[in-house]
């Protein structure tokens, strides 16, 4: 079975999430770290074999009158799109987001075998 995908990060993005893929037998897998991401904030779509996850990842000051010493998380918005050649059955996919790992389960989807026409 062939199969092969392409992150492409989103050039505006102030950070990028880093990803997982992995095929087993009957499914592709992707695991997308997403720390203090909230599930409202993230959308998964599907559009001509490539997966799109996007999201924003909100900043939660401590208050009006905080006075950072030291800002090192990225915040904002984010979007990785993965490109997958394995025929999947969309409508049994599914997606989780816990402790700040989304995992996204994609089912592979049986392969048509050709068939032919007899000739009378």
């Amino acid at each position: 079975m062939y199969f092969e995908f392409q992150a492409r990060p989103h050039r505006d993005a102030p950070w990028i999430p880093m990803i997982d893929v992995c095929e087993r037998d009957d499914e592709i897998v992707i695991l997308v770290e997403v720390p203090g991401v909230e599930k409202s904030d993230v959308q998964l779509s599907w559009n001509h074999g490539v997966l799109t996850i996007s999201g924003e990842k909100r900043h939660s000051a401590p208050g009006k009158r905080a006075r950072y010493f030291c800002l090192e998380r990225a915040y904002g918005q984010f979007k990785r799109e993965i490109e997958i050649n394995v025929p999947v059955n969309r409508s049994e996919a599914k997606a989780e987001l816990e402790d700040g790992l989304l995992r996204i389960r994609l089912p592979k989807a049986s392969e048509s075998q050709p068939s032919q026409i007899p000739i009378l």
